[in-house]
């Protein structure tokens, strides 16, 4: 019995030691002013967009990935391409904390996966007086791209991969059925995930956005204090306010609020330990 104590209390003192180990998320973020790292201390967001010349650098990860693409997208962006970020950070929950960082980026990966459960997140929507309403009728990951018949169970993998493609089909309760592809990179501390519509967006059966023309991204980075999880929606050879007919669409505003809308689903699904 003695021993049993003893190794469980090793065990919790080696995964604190990891959390402490790790960077803090004020280093990742070495641009932000004191009062937005207070906002993300307190469990608040950060947002903007490039519209107008807006520089996101000061609130992009200066690690990783992210980075990277965060630098692509500045360089990219004029008119008819634009960019919006979300950033927020999420405090481990208890089995989190108690995991080593190999282990939790493990959790946090397969987290990312369970897109079956995003069927149930809601966005407030314009078109319903500002109110919670239904994203996505359908949401699973597909075998074959180009058969969306083709659904698999959100897959759980034992190894952390260097790199993965999947595919997901997706029916948005605003630009219809589209089939995505997944592609994941990953590090010792960061999973970086970039979703590309692989089909047209269309709003009322008009396409809105060309084949590859959306490139929504979510990077985690396991930090001291928690999760720090980075939104990127990229939009490619489209102005921000798409025409058709008698309806008016603008795309900033309706990416703002579908990647805070899945921003939010994954702090709800990583706080409640999957």
């Amino acid at each position: 019995m003695k021993r049993i104590y003893i190794s469980a209390v090793c065990a919790v003192l080696l995964s604190i030691s990891s959390l402490f180990g790790l960077e803090s998320y004020r280093s990742i973020l070495p641009q932000l002013s004191e009062a937005e790292y207070q906002t993300l201390a307190q469990g608040g967001s950060l947002n903007g967009d490039t519209l107008g010349g807006k520089d996101l650098s000061t609130m992009t990860p200066n690690v990783g990935v992210m980075g990277e693409r965060m630098a692509q997208a500045k360089e990219n962006s004029d008119e008819k391409n634009f960019a919006l970020a979300y950033v927020t950070l999420i405090p481990y929950a208890p089995g989190l904390s108690r995991e080593t960082d190999s282990e939790r980026q493990l959790t946090i990966f397969n987290t990312m996966r369970q897109i079956s459960t995003q069927k149930e997140i809601t966005y407030l929507s314009s078109r319903h007086g500002n109110k919670p309403y239904p994203l996505f009728k359908e949401s699973s990951y597909i075998s074959d791209p180009k058969d969306i018949t083709s659904t698999i169970p959100d897959p759980v993998l034992e190894e952390l991969p260097s790199s993965l493609v999947a595919y997901a089909y997706q029916f948005d309760t605003t630009f219809d059925g589209n089939v995505y592809q997944h592609t994941f990179t990953t590090s010792d501390q960061e999973i970086f995930l970039d979703i590309t519509n692989m089909t047209p967006i269309k709003f009322r059966g008009i396409t809105g956005l060309k084949a590859k023309a959306l490139s929504m991204c979510l990077s985690t980075y396991q930090t001291k204090e928690g999760i720090l999880l980075f939104s990127l929606v990229e939009v490619k050879n489209r102005k921000p306010e798409v025409k058709i007919l008698f309806w008016s669409v603008w795309l900033p505003g309706a990416f703002d609020k579908r990647i805070t809308a899945l921003s939010g689903w994954f702090r709800d699904r990583i706080s409640l330990g999957m």
